[in-house]
């Protein structure tokens, strides 16, 4: 199994699109929280739902899924290998972010409690992400519309939770699902 981590890192390593994604998620994430706290959560999780959906999707956009797949014949080892990796990444890339994203908002703004309190749910919030935009790509086995669907669900979802949230009552700017 470590091999196969160590593969599926490797493979990740040298798609140009994981730089672009981690170097926009670096940039992108603190400028939003500098614009506004809540668009910051929004960029994140944009980036991270490409990010996840490349892994899969770059294999089996090139089809050297199969390659994969001769050299190692257990799928569900090589897809929990990936699945491994995408949220390693998922949660360092978000730390990382988060942690430039408070640095720029916590001194304007610390009404969330502490900011590893905050975190954590963030950065739990980012995986769950990560794994469901990772799952729809291995359904749909088609980079595009795997981030399309991720992204369009997630976002129905937190719609819908502002929605009824704001039906009760709810202050929008500190409710439970603005992350």
């Amino acid at each position: 199994m470590i091999r196969l981590v160590a593969a599926e890192w490797l493979k990740l390593r040298t798609l140009k699109s994981f730089w672009i994604c981690a170097g926009t998620a670096l940039v992108l994430t603190p400028t939003a929280a500098a614009l506004s706290g809540l668009l910051a959560a929004a960029v994140l999780q944009t980036v991270i739902i490409v990010l996840a959906a490349v892994v899969p999707g770059s294999e089996y956009a090139t089809g050297t899924i199969r390659t994969t797949f001769l050299a190692t014949p257990r799928r569900i080892a090589v897809m929990t290998a990936k699945a491994l990796v995408v949220t390693v990444v998922a949660a360092v890339l978000g730390a990382v972010c988060l942690m430039l994203a408070y640095a720029v908002v916590t001194p304007v703004d610390v009404r969330h409690g502490t900011v590893v309190g905050r975190s954590a749910v963030d950065i739990g919030y980012c995986l769950l992400v990560a794994l469901f935009a990772f799952a729809v790509t291995l359904a749909v086995k088609h980079t595009a519309s795997a981030v399309s669907l991720a992204l369009s669900a997630v976002l129905l979802v937190r719609l819908v939770l502002m929605v009824v949230s704001m039906m009760f009552g709810a202050d929008p700017s500190t409710a439970f699902w603005n992350l």
